[in-house]
Order: C-alpha cells, then structure tokens, then sequence
C-alpha cells in the first residue's frame, strides 16, 4: 500500500512507499524538462572525525560505475547524450544527486539514478583514483583565500564538531577511508526511509510512483541514523588570521544565527536582506557605494536542524581592512535599532519575486520539493511560505536582531597579509 497526500494539477503531491521512500512531485505541463533529485539524509554532520568526508567521497564513486553501468562514461554519457545535466553534491545535513532531462528521456534517466544509488560497484581501482582527485579538490579549495575564509568561521562558529569541518573532510581522513567503511556507512544511511526522491516536469504523480515503486519497492527498509547536535554557547567575540600574501583580504564576520523552523527564521531571513543581499542592501550602498571600500560585500543566512549562523562576507584593500570592519560593525549595529516599514515591505518583496521566479524552472521546482521534505518532514506551497513572510512585522526583525547580532557572539576571520589580530580584537569589543 502507498501512503498519498497532495493537491491537484500543479500542485505538490507525495506518496511514501512501503519501505519508507518518499516520492514527491509537481506536475509543470508548460515545461519540457523533467528534473529529478535524490536528497539522502546524511551529510558531514553524521561523520564522526576518521569518517570525515566518508559521504563526499561516496558521491563522487557512485559516479564510477555499475553493475549494468561499468564505466563512468556509461553513467554521465546516458544522460549527455540527450542533451541532459546530471550532477550531485555533499553538504552538512544531506547528499543530493540529480538530472534535467528532456521529458522522453525520463523512463531512462529515472533507472539510471536509482541504479546509482543501489548498485555501484565501489571497484578498488575508482576508489583509489578517486580518492586523489578528493585530496587534488581539498588542496584546490585551500588555494583560494575566500575558500579559506569559509573553513575559518565554521571552525570558529562550530568548534570541536563536525559542522566545523570541512564537508570533504582532511587529507588524512580521506586517505584512510577503505572500501569497507564506505560500504558501512551506506548501509546505515542509504536507505528508503532516509530518503527523498522528487520529480518536477510534464508527468502525472500516478505514473512517476508507479515507475518508483517498480525500481525501488524491493529495496529493504531500515531506521534512519541520528546526527550530533550542537550545543555550544560563545560568551565572548574571537579573531582568527591566516597570513597570507594576497593583493585583498578576504573578511568574514560571523554570529551563530537561528534553525530551521525557529520562530526567528524568516524575520533573520529577512535582516539578512536589509543588511546585505542585493545592490540596494544597507552594506552595498555604504560599504561600496558611498565609501568604495570594497567590490564585493553580501551577508547571507543559514539554517541547520538544531543551529545556525548569520555571515557577511567582502573582499577588501588590505590597508583598508580595519575601515571595512567598522564600517561593516556599524551597519550591523545600526539594525538592532530597527527596520522602517517602507524598508521591511522592499525585502518581503525580493523575497517573494526571487521565489516565484525560480518556481518556473523545474530543477529548482525538484529542489525546493525535496530539500523541505527531507529536512522538513513536509512540502510547503511558496503561496505558504510568501504568507509567513508577509506576516512578519517590524517588531519581529528587532527581536531577533537583538537576539542574535550580539556583540559577545561577533567572530570575524580574515586571509590576508595580517600578522596580528589585535587591532581587529580592540574594534570587535568597543
């Protein structure tokens, strides 16, 4: 029997199969692309520090071949062939794999997927092979300043957990990752009921569950694994430096920010894009704009299941550093004073078109489906989600800008050609 839930023609539907397996679509009859996402419920976080990088490093090797499909050209090839994309990616709290493909072309795609998923190989030869071109990534990203910047602030944001880790994990751990430990792990975590499959395109549910059910009804159901929460609390603001010869330094300034489905989600959301999202945000207009102390400055949020953060990041002139770091403290602190309505109803507003414009293509259709479920337990409608935006009032963003924007939480890494972070130190206490 199959669980089934959902609307009608263009809406979000789900069934859930015996074992466990979520299937959720949308049926998009204007479109000739059909995207279809896997979303595995395992990411870094569920690594302890030997597994560190285990579900990266899974992802790419199930691009390496099958049973039915022996050679990575057989894989990425099926789905070139007819004009297609297939791709995937790790991140903290899931591993996702997917492809857009012409609608004829979906019967095909779909059993390549779960072919993937259920029957690669893990050949001796690939894991080796591929386990160099890990190691040749991680040294990649260490190479870029801003790359590094990043690893800085989660290290100092999530410190002594795997949230602080790089998703690719070290060299060192990588290396020592066998066969067996990856074949373990996929067992524990690789399951039906651990995850989601979403398909968004000119289909009917009914017949996307049916094809589902036929490839994967037989797949044994299991219970899903638990992560590590994260319950440090920081008391007092930190500096961390990288020295490093470069013609910029690269900032990040960063405070422990809010989970997902927390009551302050969508009014810090929303901060976010007063302070620093777009060209008409607080710190473009003055950081860039009125100063021109940067090119580049944007602030960002994200939401785990039990945690949070709140980033700006900008590239600046090195013997501009410290003016960009007032200049960056003083626009933050300018918002714990409060948002004026004209300013909040612009932000809903950007919020609300971005949503609704990329509700037009399927992959992001197929990604906002399965990343909600997954993580979520639950597909919203954006007319939902708009409604909640739209609720939040102005007392909402001086709330949580007080709750969260709090100078004992400030911390703030920088890669460039500092020794000392003392001065840095003296301007994040004043």
């Amino acid at each position: 029997m199959i669980d089934k839930t959902g609307g009608s023609r263009g809406d979000f539907v789900k069934s859930t199969l015996d074992n466990g397996l979520r299937v959720v679509t949308c049926e998009m009859p204007h479109t000739r692309s059909v995207s279809i996402s896997v979303f595995v419920g395992v990411g870094s976080r569920y690594e302890s520090d030997e597994q560190a990088g285990t579900s990266h490093l899974i992802e790419h090797l199930l691009f390496k071949g099958t049973e039915r499909r022996p050679s990575p050209g057989d894989i990425t090839g099926t789905i070139e062939a007819t004009g297609g994309v297939i791709n995937a990616g790790t991140e903290q709290e899931m591993t996702t794999y997917w492809c857009t493909v012409v609608e004829s072309h979906f019967l095909e795609s779909l059993d390549l997927m779960i072919d993937m998923l259920r029957c690669s190989v893990f050949r001796p030869e690939d894991i080796k092979r591929e386990r160099m071109v890990v190691i040749d990534e991680l040294g990649m990203l260490d190479d870029y300043p801003n790359s590094k910047v990043d690893a800085l602030i989660d290290e100092m944001l999530w410190p002594k957990h795997p949230l602080g880790r790089d998703v690719g994990g070290t060299k060192e751990s990588v290396s020592a990752i066998t066969r067996d430990m990856m074949l373990e792990f996929m067992a524990l975590h690789y399951n039906p009921s651990n995850i989601v499959l979403s398909v968004a395109g000119n289909l009917t549910h009914d017949g996307i569950v049916r094809e589902v059910t036929r490839l994967c009804g037989d797949w044994p159901a299991a219970e899903p694994q638990e992560w590590t929460r994260f319950d440090h609390v920081q008391s007092e603001p930190q500096v961390r430096l990288e020295y490093r010869r470069t013609e910029q330094a690269h900032l990040s300034i960063a405070l422990p920010g809010v989970p997902v489905n927390h009551p302050g989600q969508y009014p810090l959301d929303l901060l976010s894009i007063v302070l620093g999202e777009g060209m008409s945000s607080r710190l473009f207009m003055e950081v860039r704009e009125r100063l021109g102390l940067a090119y580049d400055v944007h602030s960002g949020v994200t939401h785990f299941q039990d945690c949070g953060a709140f980033v700006i990041d900008a590239g600046v002139d090195p013997k501009r550093l410290y003016d960009a770091v007032r200049t960056i403290l003083d626009q933050v602190d300018g918002v714990r004073d409060g948002v004026p309505e004209e300013e909040l109803e612009k932000a809903k507003g950007l919020i609300e078109g971005r949503l609704l414009l990329r509700m037009e293509d399927s992959r992001a259709v197929s990604s906002w489906m399965g990343t909600q479920e997954l993580i979520l337990g639950n597909t919203f409608g954006t007319d939902q989600i708009i409604e909640r935006v739209k609720s939040v009032r102005a007392d909402d963003l001086l709330k949580v800008a007080n709750d969260v924007l709090v100078g004992q939480r400030l911390n703030l890494a920088v890669v460039g050609p500092f020794r000392s972070g003392r001065r840095l130190e003296r301007i994040l206490t004043l």
